[in-house]
C-alpha cells in the first residue's frame, strides 16, 4: 500500500489529464483514476474512494456541478477540488457553497496544485 495520497482526475480534456497526471506525480501524489465526464466521475469515486477529486466543471453528460452534488450526497466527507477555466467565478463560488474544498484555475500551475492539495488534505484545524 502506497503512502501517497490518491487523486481522481475528472476532465474531458485528455491533454489536460496527461499534463496534470505528470504534475501530480511530481508533487508526490498517486493517480487513482480518471474520468472524462460527470457520470464516470461519480462511478470512479465510488469504485476508487480517492483521497481527493479534481473535478472539471465543464464536462459532457453530467457537468462538474451535478457530479459534485452527487459525490457529496454519497460521501459528505469527500474532498473535491473544482477545476475551472478563467471567468467562472460565479460557478466556483456556487461549488464552494455546495461543499467543494477548493478550486484550481486552468491551466493548472504545479506549485498551486501542490499547495491546494496539501491544504485540502491537511487534518482539519489540527
Amino acid at each position: 500500500m502506497s503512502d501517497r495520497h490518491t487523486v481522481l482526475l475528472c476532465d474531458d480534456s485528455r491533454a489536460l489529464r496527461m499534463l496534470t497526471t505528470q504534475q501530480l506525480d511530481a508533487c508526490g501524489y498517486a493517480l487513482a483514476g480518471e474520468a472524462d465526464n460527470g457520470v464516470r466521475a461519480v462511478e470512479q469515486y465510488l469504485a476508487l474512494k480517492p483521497d481527493v477529486v479534481l473535478l472539471d466543471l465543464v464536462m459532457p453528460k453530467v457537468d462538474g456541478k451535478a457530479a459534485l452534488k452527487r459525490i457529496l450526497e454519497l460521501d459528505p466527507a469527500a474532498k473535491v477540488v473544482v477545476l475551472s477555466s478563467l471567468g467562472a467565478q460565479n460557478d466556483i463560488e456556487q461549488c464552494l457553497a455546495m461543499g467543494a474544498k477548493s478550486y484550481l484555475q486552468k491551466p493548472i500551475d504545479r506549485d498551486t496544485l501542490a499547495r491546494v492539495l496539501a491544504d485540502v488534505l491537511a487534518p482539519a484545524n489540527a
